[in-house]
């Protein structure tokens, strides 16, 4: 009898430690389900973020590079500039330089007409002024004061001379009749403005 009941006593505990091993592998197979969930969510989660991340960076980026396209508008500001040749810059001038080319007057002096061909020359009414030209080619001229009449100022004229790098200088008093200096041989070319001012 006592046999028996030990054999049976061992048959329960086995049966009992099966169906606990059974169960404690369905809850790991069941707990790695819903593990591998929360990982993937997680994961989901953490990919979300960086998504928003970037966008919130880019819109931040984008506002601050078109402030900075804006606050450069100001450029166009330094653009009003004095032109040069202005009445201004010929204050104190009483000499006047030129060369003389069949080609037209180059001015030399003062520094607004520097290189200019034919340049305008403003004078101030009632001042005197040197006009000191040099002949520049070997050619016959002579500089001549007109009105708008292409008449001769007051006799402002000189002798025409043909050796090249003889000067002449014509001295006058600025009157508002003229308008014009000529070389008499060279009309067609040499031929510039005059434009006399009322003095201060």
């Amino acid at each position: 009898m006592e046999r028996d009941n030990s054999v049976s006593r061992r048959r329960v505990l086995s049966a009992a430690g099966a169906g606990v091993t059974l169960a404690l592998l369905a809850g790991c197979t069941e707990g790695g389900g819903p593990g591998e969930n929360n990982t993937t969510g997680g994961d989901n989660e953490t990919t979300g973020g960086g998504d928003e991340n970037e966008t919130g960076a880019g819109g931040t980026d984008n506002e601050t590079e078109a402030g900075n396209e804006t606050g450069d508008a100001n450029e166009t500001g330094d653009a009003n500039e004095t032109a040069a040749g202005g009445s201004g810059e010929w204050e104190g001038v009483d000499e006047i330089v030129l060369d003389g080319i069949t080609e037209g007057w180059e001015g030399v002096e003062p520094a607004p007409i520097e290189g200019e061909t034919n340049p305008t020359l403003i004078l101030t009414e009632g001042q005197e002024y040197d006009i000191t030209w040099e002949n520049a080619d070997g050619q016959p001229h002579n500089i001549v004061i007109w009105d708008d009449n292409d008449e001769v100022v007051e006799d402002y004229q000189t002798e025409i001379i043909e050796e090249e790098g003889e000067t002449q200088t014509l001295t006058l008093q600025a009157t508002s009749e003229m308008t014009q200096y000529v070389c008499e041989v060279h009309i067609g070319t040499m031929i510039g403005e005059i434009q006399v001012e009322s003095g201060g």
